[in-house]
C-alpha cells in the first residue's frame, strides 16, 4: 500500500498523521482523499499544498504518475512568511 503522510494543518483536517491507501496512481490517491475528506478537497483544489513522492516535489502535470506499493506521498500546506529585513 502507498503511505500518505500529512503535515501541518492538513493533519487536523484528516485527523491523523498518515494513511495507507491501496492505489496505483497519484490522481487516484487524490480522488480518494477528495471523496473521504471534504475539507482536504478544498485545499487540493485551491492548490494550497505541495505534494512530494519519495521526497521529490511533484507538479500538477505529474498527477497521472503511477505509484509503487512502497512509495511514500507527503502532502504539505504551502507556508509563507518570515522576518523582513
Amino acid at each position: 500500500m502507498v503511505k500518505v503522510r500529512f503535515f501541518g494543518s492538513l493533519r487536523a483536517v484528516v485527523g491523523r498523521d498518515s494513511l495507507d491507501l491501496d492505489v496505483t496512481r497519484l490522481d487516484e490517491l487524490l480522488k480518494v482523499l477528495r471523496e473521504k475528506y471534504g475539507e482536504l478537497a478544498k485545499l487540493i483544489d485551491s492548490e494550497g499544498f505541495l505534494i512530494l513522492v519519495n521526497e521529490r516535489p511533484i507538479t500538477k502535470r505529474e498527477f497521472n504518475m503511477v505509484l509503487d506499493r512502497e512509495d511514500c506521498v507527503d502532502i504539505l500546506p504551502i507556508v509563507s512568511g518570515g522576518v523582513q529585513p
